[in-house]
C-alpha cells in the first residue's frame, strides 16, 4: 500500500521550496483545472509544452523522490519491483488506450486551502531557475490572462505580514474559528499584467495579504486600486 499523505502533509510539502518547484505545482494545477480533476499524462504534457508524456512523468517521479528524501514514504511496487511513484499523488485507471490520473482528495484539498488552484489550459513555457529566486510572471493563455503564483514567495509574504487582510483587517480565524486559520489571498502591488514578463519578486516589497473580498474589489478597476484607496472607500 502507498503512503497516503494528509492534507496538512501535502500543504507542508507544497510550501517547501526544497521539495516543490514551479513545474511541480503547475502539473497539479493543470490536473485540477480538468473536469473531475482528472487528466492523462499526454494531456498534461501538451499543456506544459513537453515533447511527450515521458518528460511529464519524469518530472512527477523526481518530485516524488524529493519528497521521499525528507518524509517517510512507502511507494507501491509493481510486479517488476519498480515503484509506482504516481500513486502518491493520484488514483489511476485505464480508459481506452489512455491511463487517467486523478488528484487524491487530500492533495486537491491542500491546493484549495493554499489558494494554489489557478486554472489554465495552455502555457508558454519559459526556462526558470526557481531554487534561489522568487520568480513570477509566467503568462498563461486562457479566457483571460493569469499568472504563476510562487508558493515560497507567498509564504515569505505571510511570514512577514501574517494572515490579516492589509485592507479591512479581517482575521479569518477570529471570525470562522479553526477552519479559517491561515486562510488569506496574496495581492501583487504592481499588476503582473503591466509587467508582462518574468521578473524577480521581492515578497516583502511587492506582495501583501488581502482577503478574497478586498482582493476582488482591488481588481474592480483597471489599473487596480491601491490598498490605501480601497481603505478610504471602506471608511467612506
Amino acid at each position: 500500500m502507498p503512503t497516503l499523505l494528509t492534507i496538512q502533509q501535502f500543504k507542508q510539502i507544497l510550501l517547501d521550496p526544497e521539495i516543490t518547484q514551479l513545474q511541480d505545482l503547475r502539473l497539479f494545477q493543470i490536473i485540477y483545472s480538468f473536469d473531475k480533476h482528472s487528466a492523462t499524462a499526454t494531456q498534461i504534457a501538451k499543456i506544459l509544452g513537453h515533447k511527450n508524456k515521458v518528460v511529464t512523468i519524469a518530472t512527477m517521479v523526481r518530485f516524488a523522490k524529493r519528497i521521499s528524501k525528507k518524509h517517510d514514504i512507502d511507494f507501491t511496487k509493481r510486479q517488476s519491483q519498480k515503484f509506482k511513484y504516481w500513486d502518491l499523488f493520484f488514483t489511476g485507471w485505464d480508459e481506452g488506450n489512455s491511463f487517467i490520473w486523478k488528484l487524491r482528495p487530500a492533495l486537491q484539498k491542500a491546493l484549495e486551502e493554499l489558494d494554489f488552484t489557478l486554472q489554465f489550459y495552455y502555457s508558454e513555457e519559459l526556462p526558470l531557475d526557481t531554487k534561489k529566486l522568487f520568480i513570477e510572471g509566467l503568462r498563461k493563455t486562457i479566457v483571460v490572462n493569469a499568472y504563476e503564483r510562487n508558493p515560497p514567495a507567498r509564504q515569505k509574504c505571510i511570514d512577514q505580514y501574517g494572515t490579516i487582510c492589509a485592507v479591512c483587517n479581517i482575521d479569518f480565524e477570529d471570525v470562522y474559528g479553526s477552519i479559517g486559520k491561515g486562510f488569506i489571498h496574496v495581492h501583487h502591488l504592481t499588476p503582473l499584467a503591466d509587467i508582462g514578463k518574468t521578473y524577480e519578486v521581492d515578497p516583502v516589497k511587492d506582495l501583501r495579504p488581502v482577503c478574497p473580498n478586498c482582493h476582488s474589489m482591488l481588481h474592480r478597476e483597471n489599473p487596480p486600486l491601491s490598498l490605501e484607496a480601497l481603505r478610504d472607500k471602506i471608511k467612506n
